[in-house]
């Protein structure tokens, strides 16, 4: 009886927050009411205790990542212009339906393409990204069109380098590892590196980077060790240097890339690695979604192809 209550007031409570998302989008409701709204059904939608998911979202030659834990929804980045409807859809198909913390790693169309619409569509409780310095900063429109819908959010803007971390819920840390300070002209080397710690479990998302930043997170001891390895720069030769592939030593991988892209990611060397380290990789151009779930201790792995 209690486990038909309970699922009828998750069915109801399923019932609000769709009733509710379609009047914050039409502009019927408010941010705040919106959130009162959510707030009061929450407890019915929250995954199961003591379980974290990642889910490495299909956008083709881009990227963008959801992190759910059963306190916390986290966006980081938002796939390529166009994508904001696959990322959308995804999130309310998952039953989420406003983002508490949205990071974006850094400003290339392919990591920040959709953030603009990802921010209109969904209440954000805070953005986070790196500071770039002002010689360095982009002038393109899409990047500017991108702060100034940040502004208009009204939402809490961090810029975050090494040493952040963000608290996800009850035991769930989140650290970042990278950017520190200047990190030259090349923007990739200002993606935020951050790892997700659960119990026995962790997960390193690295955005771009190339090889001079993880010989810099060699160098300086960070603890870069995971279960889950989010592959660097799509899987590019670039990145994912043997020593770092190593000192990760990851059970799996997942590599976000676009079918028959232009750039040929991934790259014929980082497979190679992947082989030679006994590291199981996933792909979303043969996968699609990839979700990886644990308990803290256990890890399950989803594919929707």
């Amino acid at each position: 009886m209690k486990a038909s209550k309970n699922l009828i007031a998750a069915f109801l409570a399923l019932i609000i927050v769709f009733i509710s998302a379609a009047l914050y989008e039409n502009g019927i409701i408010t941010d705040e009411l919106y959130l009162k709204l959510i707030s009061s059904v929450k407890s019915e939608l929250v995954l199961e205790a003591n379980d974290v998911e990642v889910h490495f979202i299909d956008v083709g030659q881009a990227e963008s990542i959801l992190i759910k834990t059963p306190e916390k929804a986290v966006l980081i980045d938002s796939g390529e212009i166009g994508c904001e409807n696959a990322v959308t859809n995804y999130l309310h198909s998952n039953g989420i339906f406003h983002i508490d913390l949205f990071i974006i790693t850094h400003p290339h169309s392919d990591h920040i393409g959709s953030a603009e619409e990802i921010l209109s569509r969904f209440p954000v409780t805070e953005v986070a990204m790196p500071e770039i310095p002002e010689e360095y900063l982009p002038t393109t429109s899409l990047y500017e069109d991108f702060l100034i819908a940040v502004k208009k959010k009204k939402c809490t803007v961090s810029f975050i380098e090494a040493g952040s971390s963000f608290s996800l819920g009850d035991g769930i840390a989140f650290d970042i590892l990278s950017p520190s300070g200047d990190m030259g002209d090349n923007l990739n080397n200002y993606s935020v590196v951050s790892k997700l710690s659960y119990g026995e479990v962790s997960f390193l998302f690295t955005g771009d980077i190339e090889k001079e930043v993880e010989k810099l997170l060699l160098s300086s001891k960070a603890d870069i060790s995971c279960d889950v390895y989010n592959a660097g720069h799509h899987g590019s030769s670039t990145s994912n240097t043997e020593s770092f592939l190593a000192a990760a030593n990851p059970k799996y991988a997942a590599i976000s890339c676009g079918a028959n892209n232009d750039y040929g990611h991934p790259h014929r060397e980082t497979i190679s690695l992947f082989k030679k380290l006994e590291i199981k990789y996933f792909r979303t151009d043969y996968d699609g979604n990839i979700v990886f779930g644990t308990d803290g201790e256990n890890i399950s792995v989803i594919t929707s192809k």
